[in-house]
């Protein structure tokens, strides 16, 4: 056991409780009648001890989502109550649309009608093409009959006017196919014009389709329900928000870090929640984040951790106390009940190794300087040793040299 430091007013107190415990134990039958004070024990251990700092922030849910219609109507059934756990995809609420269902019907009755000015256009082209056939054949019959007509009147065996008929005729024909052939062109620009209606009629009728499907409102995310904005028979808008899903099996904090631990700021540090009465550590999650410029006016560093929250414990906007971790190395830790104050300053009471004049343990009041707090327990900066055992329970009836007994579970 190390007592490297005594401070004067320590030196008084040891002195005047050395002396008040010398004449008590004048003889040994006064030594003999000083009852054993029942205490728990503990051997001192090396630990891990924490290099940390504390901070204060707030909590925020990874992911908050509004739900919202993607149609107008009023609100027929409420599948969920505020507080409720729902999934990705889960109908929270159904509405009746508004004229969507008569506008459905009248967009497929425009289906119908485009279809059918196509299938008229379809049967105009083959008619067109029909004639060009017709008027084709009747220019090859024409063209024939213009060679024979020539080949006669060349010979002397028909005379010039019924080569001009002829020739009359095929320029006729020749008309006939150019129109035809024109109409062709025509029926298929109509048929290209009838199946742009359709596609357009047809996209008008899956958009009221769309509409219809709509009516069930769903929450894209899995969370718990938030207070519900509106209630049955109100008349919604598309787009209106009627519910609010919050996503908490993670979460976010937000923490403020002074600058002049810039060195030692990264990303992967732990990070613990502590509970703010018990200081008991809540959640314990990493660094996630920390931003690559300095806060001017306060000088500080923003930092995100994130911890998981399977139980549910922790709430959006939560106010916490937060340490990051620093560094870890080994040390000793003492329980907080351990520690008894006197003039000021901190003492254990250790359990003297050498018995006294009856065989009884007896305990002596050793001066410590501590460090923070950490998980209930004290970080002994000097005055402890590993192996030494001290007393962490009834301390209040505990004094220099009194002598101790291990304490039952009742007893402690």
């Amino acid at each position: 056991m190390s007592q490297s430091w005594l401070s004067p007013l320590f030196l008084g107190t040891a002195i005047s409780l050395s002396l008040l415990s010398t004449s008590c134990r004048s003889t040994p039958e006064a030594e003999a009648a000083v009852p054993a004070v029942p205490v728990k024990l503990e051997t001192l251990q090396s630990d891990t001890v924490k290099d940390s700092s504390k901070f204060v922030g707030n909590l925020e849910a990874v992911q908050i989502v509004e739900v919202r219609p993607e149609i107008q109507g009023r609100i027929e059934q409420i599948l969920v109550e505020p507080g409720q756990e729902v999934g990705a995809g889960q109908s929270v609420m159904v509405l009746k649309p508004d004229q969507t269902v008569p506008n459905y019907e009248g967009s497929l009755a425009g289906v119908d009608v485009a279809i059918g000015s196509r299938e008229n256009a379809v049967k105009g082209l083959d008619i067109a093409k029909a004639q060009l056939e017709t008027a084709r054949a009747q220019l090859e019959l024409d063209t024939v009959n213009v060679a024979r007509a020539q080949q006669l009147v060349e010979a002397g065996a028909l005379g010039q006017i019924r080569l001009d008929e002829a020739l009359t005729q095929q320029e006729a024909s020749q008309n006939a196919v150019i129109t035809a052939e024109e109409q062709v062109s025509a029926a298929h620009v109509q048929i290209q014009q009838a199946d742009a209606a359709v596609r357009q009629a047809q996209s008008q009728a899956d958009a009221s389709l769309v509409s219809v499907a709509f009516k069930e409102v769903v929450t894209p995310i899995a969370g718990i329900v938030d207070d519900l904005p509106v209630k049955l028979g109100d008349y919604v808008s598309t787009g209106q928000s009627v519910a609010k899903v919050t996503q908490l099996d993670a979460l976010t904090l937000n923490l403020q870090v002074p600058s002049n631990r810039s060195a030692e700021l990264r990303t992967g540090l732990a990070v613990e929640l502590l509970d703010p009465i018990s200081k008991e550590p809540l959640a314990a999650g990493s660094l996630t984040f920390v931003s690559p410029t300095v806060e001017a006016e306060g000088q500080t560093i923003l930092a995100k951790a994130q911890f998981r929250n399977p139980d549910g414990n922790l709430r959006d906007g939560q106010a916490v106390e937060a340490r990051i971790v620093w560094d870890t190395q080994p040390g000793i830790l003492v329980p907080t009940t351990a520690i008894t104050r006197v003039g000021g300053q901190n003492f254990v009471f250790v359990v003297d190794e050498e018995a006294n004049a009856n065989d009884q343990a007896v305990v002596r009041l050793s001066p410590v300087e501590l460090g923070d707090i950490q998980d209930g327990n004290y970080q002994v900066m000097s005055g402890l040793e590993q192996g030494d055992r001290i007393a962490t329970s009834n301390i209040l009836k505990l004094s220099d040299g009194v002598p101790i007994e291990p304490a039952s579970e009742s007893e402690s």
